[in-house]
Formats: C-alpha cells, sequence, structure tokens
C-alpha cells in the first residue's frame, strides 16, 4: 500500500515544472501594478523581466516569444498569446492556471491579472521555462 501512494505522486520532472510554473507565477505577481510602459514593461517587455528575473533569457517581441519554447495548454506559468486586432500576435502575458492571465495593459495602464476570456483573440500558450 505504501509504494502504491509513492508511485502515484509526481515524478521529478512532473514536480519541477509545478514549481517551476508557480515560480514564474509568484514573481509576474510581484509586478502587479507597475505602470505600463515603466521600466520597457509594455507586454513583452513584462514577460521578458519576469522570465530574467529566473535566469531565463527569451526574445523581447511576443512575436518571438510566440516562437520560443514548447506548445503547451496555458498551465501555470506558461505564456499565453492574443491576435487582438486580427493581424498576427499581438499581445503576451501568463497564464495563472486557473483561468487568468498577468499582463502589462494599454488598457489598464499597469500589470493586472485578468480572466483570460476578456482578452480578444485567444492564439495559445507557450511553455518558455
Amino acid at each position: 500500500m505504501f509504494s502504491a501512494v509513492l508511485l502515484a505522486g509526481p515524478t521529478t520532472k512532473e514536480a519541477h515544472a509545478q514549481a517551476s510554473g508557480q515560480a514564474v507565477v509568484d514573481t509576474a505577481s510581484s509586478y502587479i501594478g507597475t505602470p505600463y510602459g515603466a521600466y520597457g514593461l509594455d507586454c513583452s517587455g513584462f514577460t521578458s523581466a519576469v522570465f530574467a528575473d529566473l535566469g531565463v533569457s527569451i526574445p523581447d517581441s511576443p512575436g518571438g516569444q510566440y516562437a520560443y519554447g514548447m506548445p503547451s495548454s496555458a498551465k501555470a506559468g506558461d505564456l499565453v498569446f492574443f491576435d487582438e486586432g486580427g493581424y498576427g500576435i499581438s499581445h503576451v502575458g501568463i497564464a495563472t492556471g486557473y483561468g487568468t492571465v498577468i499582463h502589462s495593459s494599454t488598457y489598464f495602464g499597469e500589470v493586472v491579472e485578468s480572466d483570460m476570456s476578456y482578452i480578444s483573440g485567444y492564439v495559445g500558450a507557450v511553455d518558455a521555462y
């Protein structure tokens, strides 16, 4: 019985992925309230800064970030992408894993956490970690 419980737990790789995703969300959350554009924090500048804080260098454009990493299902810490105007990827944020995204928003004028359904044109997600 005891060994069955051990086998049912997450593998080392799964546990690392969960911890890494949560570390990205925690770091992103620390930016909430930072004014849009401050310190170069447009949407992709924000996501680049979060990953840089964790020692990961990613491109500084939404399109470049979309091409980086592996396609994902918008788990905690994943980059999520939007085509708001119908002309290609125009916005990026960080999925929290429970239906919201932390992003640097021109609408709100700062880094905020919003329901993903409030941002039009969802394209997909990438695991950059």
